[in-house]
């Protein structure tokens, strides 16, 4: 093997080691989720079940929990990643929103409030919907890691000539921060490669912050015609 493939190889295995750590964060973090509404359902359960009429209070309580835990459900599922799934059509706003639900239940951004701000007219994309999102939590992960989350972690997005262009707030704008994130911005570039590698897209550690670049829908199209 070229010294050009050995590090390719090298990172891309960089890149889904990073991808399975957070993934089994996050996983661990719903599972946390899901076992407090089950047990908080089994408390009420165990309420109710005493045979008196019950109170309101506690089957609209039952119900919310209920809700919650489908909506936890609906989640867990964005997490399996497909090697065969296609790209399709979609907008990058759409990723970002799945992003948003399972960082939620990460231990890192549990208390971190997101913003989606626009600059332009976002124009659809070419890419996997599922890949793209799992790219979009190694985004966020990384600009919290580097300080954009005072008060609300910022995503910019805007169309660039043939390109989408996602930036999450974060500026590595210190010594201490930058000594500490270059190896860890490594992995996070290639996580973010490795993952948009069906879906005309690549993360740009170039620009100021997180950066992922998307190939337009209409660009996409152009090229393969």
């Amino acid at each position: 093997m070229t010294d050009t493939g050995e590090h390719r190889h090298a990172g891309e295995a960089a890149g889904i080691t990073r991808w399975l750590v957070i993934h089994d964060d996050l996983l661990r973090g719903l599972a946390h989720a899901m076992s407090n509404r089950l047990a908080t359902i089994g408390a009420v359960a165990s309420v109710l079940g005493g045979g008196s009429t019950p109170d309101e209070r506690f089957v609209r309580g039952l119900q919310q929990d209920a809700d919650q835990l489908e909506a936890l459900l609906q989640t867990l599922r964005q997490l399996p990643r497909r090697d065969d799934a296609l790209p399709e059509p979609m907008l990058v706003a759409d990723a970002v929103e799945t992003a948003r639900r399972l960082v939620e239940h990460h231990p890192d951004l549990r208390a971190v409030g997101v913003t989606v701000k626009t600059r332009n007219d976002v124009v659809p994309v070419l890419a996997d919907p599922a890949a793209l999102a799992h790219a979009m939590v190694v985004s966020l992960l990384a600009a919290v890691r580097n300080g954009g989350a005072e008060p609300d972690l910022v995503i910019t997005l805007e169309t660039i000539g043939d390109e989408v262009v996602v930036h999450a707030g974060g500026d590595i704008d210190t010594p201490a921060v930058l000594a500490q994130a270059v190896q860890a911005a490594h992995a996070d570039r290639a996580a973010i490669d490795w993952l948009l590698s069906g879906s005309h897209g690549h993360a740009d550690l170039a620009a100021p912050g997180t950066v992922i670049r998307l190939r337009t829908l209409q660009a996409s199209r152009r090229r393969a015609g």
